[in-house]
């Protein structure tokens, strides 16, 4: 009786929500909205100095602050070939380099007293600067901001220090599959060595010198590129002269900035690539062409075609792709419009491997649908409604405004550009974006690019009617080492290389060392935060090893018997040791300390002298050790009073990502006579990531008879 009596309540209570409901909606529809007040473009006042620099002022006294955005013709398109990274670099080094008057700890401690910030960015067609001040320190954050932009000395350390996190910045970029296929798409779309789609790499930061940020600097921050806006607690007059004192005397530049590079507007053949990437466990898939501009006649009708494709909720790609098919969580697209050069139309999602294909081809379908099926009067409203509702937003920020102005005035486009955008947008029509899709979408003529485990694929990427896909290799390139290699060179490297087996034990003690046993502490350095793990390991080289890492009550293991090993993946289940990742292994066992100089009379490298310099205070020398065909293995710092080796640096693989690793000597312990590194500094492109303190090191252990077996987990 009770459960029939609580059904009948239930059923009651929902009919009377949904009468409620209905009420209420039917409330709700009769509602008369005001009016929304019209948006207005603030008044800003022009100025322009007489040495070129043009100035937007703006007044608003709500808050006592005093802002400042610049703009700068310039960009990175204008990096050489062989430099490229030097535009970021300046720009960084303007902000971190010091000035004439102040080191940049100093310029920090300013600002960082009074609550006020200046900042530098360059990007690909424009650099930028600004200041954010309360009004009380506005002299003194114009100052700075002219020291900054007119004085800067590229401080020797601070470069090197931008150079290390250039080279850190290359050594992770493919750690994010979308930011990977996102910039090889870009690159097969516009050609690698586009200023569009072109990429620093360690030969290219290697390439840059102090005078190189001197003279690009004085090229182009020149009063003659600079856009300044100043707005918030100003008056007008005032400000005016306050700039003047502090950039009034700068002197025009005597070089003309280039213009960007164009870009045809014409999309080619259809082409399909692939990126195959064994450790990834999803497919990331993007495809697309080129596109147009900001000018171009119908980039309101693109706007709203874009919303409807692919531009998020209730857009065709995500409720096919996503909603219908359920093949991905992320999925849409987008379409870029430029001012100088054409920009580019592209879908994107991320699914499993297996549905790659799948995916792929659903959304070339949804493209091809762009063409033959008019919106509804839903999409219709979505494509526009989501542009109109926030388009005020467009002007809650007085720094929006102004820095929009300036682009605008910068590219010769109308104040009112974006006024006249909207109503454009009000005016679209579902006829509008069937031709302008028709004229700006070609599902025949893509570009497509999928990363993933290619051998989880459960189609072939050729089912896309797109023929054979080629395979982009993302392997980032190694910096090239300059080194000699004659007879003369070999025959001194091989004598230091001598002197350090006999500082670290001698022949005698060295050829005994057969089963290892070792235990670590490993502090790991991430995100300025320290993990400790313990690490023991078993070995009995050349092809036996067993390593078990503890680290936060989880044991990951990797191991090793002959040709066969096992490793714990990333998903945490044992996984068994490819081709790959043993060739790894035995790369890496040639690079142990132990081993080279075990084999310094019968090596299986040549020990090439690479020259001598003072390292951590202690006067060493470098040599190179190098199979025959001139691959390096690694090169070793030999102290040249103690014949210690105190550093050894190669190029490999960290839980960082790959890069210039460096292990520095910070302490040595003796084990049976054999002098090995006890306490070492680890760095990656400069920058320390790990210390290893060895607590225990055995020569000659006994080896339990399952040692290497597969680990029972």
């Amino acid at each position: 009786m009770k459960t029939k009596l609580g059904a009948l309540l239930v059923a009651l209570t929902l009919m009377l929500g949904m009468a409620v409901s209905a009420g209420a909606q039917g409330a709700i529809d009769e509602i008369e909205y005001p009016k929304l007040n019209e948006i207005k473009t603030p008044d800003i006042k022009q100025v322009v100095l007489d040495n070129g620099l043009r100035l937007y002022l703006l007044e608003d006294h709500a808050l006592p602050l005093v802002r400042a955005s610049l703009r700068v013709n310039t960009g990175s398109y204008l990096d050489p070939p062989n430099k490229v990274g030097l535009a970021s670099m300046t720009s960084d080094l303007l902000r971190i380099g010091g000035t004439e008057k102040w080191t940049s700890d100093e310029i920090d401690e300013m600002l960082e007293g009074v609550g006020a910030s200046v900042e530098t960015g360059m990007d690909v067609e424009s650099a930028s600067a600004s200041m954010n001040v309360l009004t009380e320190y506005t002299d003194m954050g114009l100052e700075v901001l002219a020291q900054v932009l007119r004085y800067p000395v590229f401080d020797d350390e601070k470069m090197n220090l931008a150079i290390t996190q250039a080279k850190s910045g290359i050594s992770r970029r493919n750690e994010d599959p979308y930011d990977m296929t996102r910039r090889e798409w870009v690159k097969k779309l516009y050609g690698g060595s586009s200023p569009y789609a072109r990429q620093s790499e360690y030969a290219t930061i290697d390439a840059i010198s102090r005078d190189d940020l001197v003279a690009f600097h004085s090229m182009c921050y020149r009063p003659e590129n600079v856009q300044m806006a100043i707005y918030g607690d100003i008056d007008p007059d005032a400000i005016v002269e306050k700039i003047n004192a502090h950039f009034g005397d700068w002197e025009r530049g005597t070089q003309s900035i280039l213009p960007p590079p164009d870009v045809p507007r014409h999309c080619a053949s259809p082409q399909v690539y692939v990126i195959h990437k064994p450790d990834l466990q999803q497919a990331t898939v993007r495809m697309g062409h080129i596109g147009g501009l900001v000018s171009d006649p119908d980039y309101a009708d693109r706007i709203v075609m874009n919303a409807i494709l692919g531009g998020g909720f209730g857009s065709r790609i995500l409720d096919v792709v996503r909603v219908q098919m359920g093949l991905a969580y992320v999925a849409g697209g987008r379409v870029i419009s430029n001012y100088t050069h054409p920009g580019y139309f592209f879908l994107y999602a991320q699914t499993s491997n297996a549905s790659a294909v799948t995916a792929a081809r659903a959304m070339i379908e949804q493209i091809g649908r762009m063409h033959t099926d008019p919106p509804t009067e839903a999409e219709m409203a979505k494509g526009k409604d989501g542009y109109l509702n926030s388009f005020v937003f467009n002007f809650d920020q007085k720094g929006e405004v102004m820095n929009r102005l300036m682009t605008y005035d910068f590219h010769g486009m109308p104040e009112n550009f974006l006024q006249l955008e909207k109503q454009a947008v009000e005016r679209v029509t579902p006829e509008a974006v069937v031709k302008t899709a028709k004229a700006n979408l070609f599902p025949d003529s893509l570009l497509v690019v999928i990363s993933g485990n290619t051998e989880e694929f459960e189609e072939s990427v050729e089912a896309l009617g797109f023929g054979i896909p080629d395979t982009i290799d993302v392997t980032i390139p190694k910096p090239a080492a300059e080194l000699t290699i004659n007879e003369e060179a070999i025959a001194r490297g091989s004598e230091i290389l001598a002197r350090a087996a006999e500082a670290h034990g001698g022949e005698g003690n060295l050829k005994k060392v057969e089963a290892i046993r070792t235990n670590s502490t490993v502090t790991v350095l991430m995100g300025g935060q320290s993990f400790p793990v313990t690490v023991e390991k078993l070995e009995v080289p050349p092809n036996q090893h067993r390593s078990v890492v503890n680290m936060m009550g989880r044991q990951i293991f990797d191991v090793r018997d002959g040709e066969k090993g096992w490793q714990t993946g990333q998903t945490g289940l044992l996984e068994d040791a490819g081709a790959e990742a043993l060739a790894e292994a035995d790369k890496d066992l040639k690079r142990e300390l132990l081993h080279i100089l075990q084999h310094v009379d019968d090596p299986y490298y040549r020990a090439v002298f690479a020259g001598s310099e003072e390292f951590g205070g202690v006067a060493v020398d470098w040599v190179a050790l190098v199979y025959d065909d001139g691959e390096e293995i690694c090169r070793l710092a030999v102290a040249a009073e103690s014949h210690q080796i105190v550093c050894q640096k190669y190029w490999g693989n960290s839980f960082m990502g790959e890069g210039m690793l460096e292990h520095l000597v910070q302490d040595v312990m003796e084990t049976e006579g054999v002098i090995l590194p006890k306490s070492v500094e680890v760095r990656k492109d400069g920058e320390k990531i790990m210390t290893v303190e060895t607590t225990e090191r055995a020569f000659n252990v006994a080896i339990p008879a399952d040692a290497f077996a597969k680990p029972e987990i």
